[in-house]
């Protein structure tokens, strides 16, 4: 990673902020693409380039990694919050990929966003394991993650490789899912959703940088392309992680949320704590990454040490 040349955009981000640190410890030069400049210069010390615009970008880069998208669980999907997801994704993906034709772009490798959010959504009795070859669900994440998808075939081009990184429930410290629930169920607040049968397709933050860096150095072998799978080897369903948490926590689970509940409170947004998937990384296991956390529970014992 020494002295490459990155553009990252969502550098702000949960998932974004662990990237831009990790890859600042490795010496790289990096780009955050963000409308907060002045935080990213707080929050790195200077150290980390930041670009309100495109027109402030200047020179050629090396890698992309393309990862802004409003968090999708953060507010009921009203009319105008669904096309704040879709702007935030769809938008800004299609732009970045005319400003790197225009400036005349060529990188080595361009990582783009995206979500098992691809596949559908199913309740645990209608799940089945999905890898990457498996077609696109129906619901409005499905066609979401789709179109997002297909905002990033412009840079096809003009890179040597095209990533697809198809991410699950990122789970790490003070930040994610795990943010919204550490306080409740820490008091013993937390509880199951609905019938607890729908499955919860996770990775830790640590084996997320680790896969991201991993598909990188993949130089060589130009042939690595398409869609990946950023997701632990094994599911776990809501049940499971609730007492899994909970148990970490050394706290009972007090207050399941019925779904009846769920719909009242989140309206077309539950379908997301209602339903899940069962997503594989299949290519990340055939090109021999190892995960350093592919057990939920030395996965969460790990988080709540560092918490």
């Amino acid at each position: 990673m020494t002295e490459q040349r990155i553009l990252i955009t969502g550098g702000t981000g949960f998932i974004g902020q662990a990237l831009v640190s990790r890859w600042l410890a490795q010496g790289a030069d990096i780009t955050v693409l963000s409308r907060r400049p002045a935080w990213v210069a707080r929050r790195w010390g200077g150290m980390v380039k930041a670009a309100a615009g495109f027109e402030q970008l200047g020179g050629q880069f090396d890698v992309l990694v393309n990862l802004a998208g409003e968090g999708i669980a953060d507010k009921r999907w009203s009319r105008g919050r669904k096309q704040v997801l879709q702007d935030s994704r769809i938008t800004l993906t299609r732009n970045l990929a005319a400003w790197a034709s225009r400036t005349g772009q060529r990188f080595r490798v361009v990582l783009s966003g995206s979500a098992i959010g691809y596949y559908g959504s199913y309740r645990g009795v209608d799940d089945r394991p999905h890898n990457e070859q498996d077609a696109q669900g129906k619901d409005f994440a499905a066609q979401l993650c789709a179109d997002w998808e297909a905002a990033a075939e412009p840079l096809q081009p003009l890179t040597e490789r095209l990533l697809i990184l198809r991410t699950g429930v990122v789970l790490g410290t003070h930040g994610g899912m795990l943010k919204r629930l550490w306080l409740p169920f820490s008091l013993g607040f937390g509880g199951m959703i609905g019938d607890g049968r729908q499955n919860l397709s996770w990775i830790h933050l640590q084996d997320y940088c680790r896969a991201v860096d991993f598909l990188l150095s993949l130089d060589a072998d130009n042939t690595v392309n398409g869609v990946i799978n950023m997701t632990a080897p094994q599911p776990v369903t809501n049940h499971d992680f609730t007492r899994d948490l909970a148990r970490e926590l050394q706290r009972p689970a007090l207050l399941p949320m019925p779904e009846m509940v769920a719909k009242w409170l989140f309206g077309e947004m539950s379908e997301l704590l209602l339903k899940g998937q069962d997503v594989r990384p299949q290519r990340l296991q055939e090109l021999g990454f190892s995960y350093d956390f592919a057990d939920i529970r030395d996965a969460l014992k790990d988080i709540a040490r560092h918490w």
